[in-house]
């Protein structure tokens, strides 16, 4: 029976060793940005939110900046839909639940804040999104 019990226990830790090992590939996984005549490399952990402009995106970092990006919001979503920190939260907002400084009940759902950018650089949360928001996030 105790060889039984490892076995099950070794599985288990096998899965949860395979999981860190995906999760650390998401990771390591860029968004590029325009930079003059060059291409900067942005990851995850320094954006705080993701926004549609005319022309692509504007991503929003810790370091108060927006870079611009020629995707669409759609194309990036899918690229990064198995990030647990990336969420849409609007047909025009992607935002990185581990940088928001504030969230805020407005009618039809809720604004958020950011991590390092001024109270008026804000994100939106439709009705829509908010029950995966919540869920991911917690209740607000």
């Amino acid at each position: 029976m105790k060889k039984e019990t490892d076995l099950i226990e070794l599985i288990e830790d096998i899965k949860q060793i395979k999981k860190s090992i995906e999760h650390l590939e998401i990771l390591e996984k860029p968004i590029f940005v325009q930079d003059g005549d060059k291409k900067r490399v942005l990851r995850i952990p320094e954006i705080c939110f993701i926004t549609t402009n005319p022309k692509g995106l504007d991503i929003y970092t810790l370091d108060n900046k927006k870079h611009i990006n020629f995707s669409s919001i759609s194309e990036t979503i899918e690229e990064f839909k198995d990030d647990p920190r990336l969420i849409k939260t609007h047909k025009s907002f992607i935002i990185n639940l581990n940088n928001i400084s504030s969230v805020k009940v407005i009618p039809g759902g809720r604004e958020v804040t950011f991590i390092n950018l001024p109270e008026d650089i804000t994100a939106k949360i439709t009705s829509d999104s908010l029950e995966e928001f919540e869920k991911r996030f917690g209740k607000t």
